[in-house]
């Protein structure tokens, strides 16, 4: 039972954790979204609600990298292993990362 302990906490505290940041992204979702409906494309107000859409995808990313760490770690029971093969998985990340910031 011991080994399964630290997985699931760790994953608690992300669930958290990401839950706190994710709220400014889940604002933004918000006015996107409100701005969508009720502003015409092209006006000043419109542009300005969609741009930002890359602070959700960052923080999207980052709890699923972090997630995917935990999940590995809670199969293998070796926290050490899943790091380092999350080092694949984080270069991919980085790449779709920069790939969105240069769209935004």
């Amino acid at each position: 039972m011991a080994p399964l302990t630290s997985p699931l906490l760790a994953a608690l505290v992300l669930m958290i954790a990401a839950t706190f940041v994710g709220m400014l992204p889940v604002v933004k979702l918000i006015r996107v979204y409100e701005g969508h409906h009720e502003l015409k494309q092209g006006s000043a107000g419109w542009i300005r609600t969609i741009a930002g859409w890359s602070m959700i995808v960052f923080w999207l990313m980052t709890t699923w990298f972090v997630a995917t760490i935990i999940g590995d770690w809670g199969v293998s029971g070796d926290l050490q292993g899943a790091v380092d093969r999350s080092w694949l998985r984080l270069r991919i990340i980085i790449e779709i990362a920069a790939a969105i910031a240069d769209s935004d």
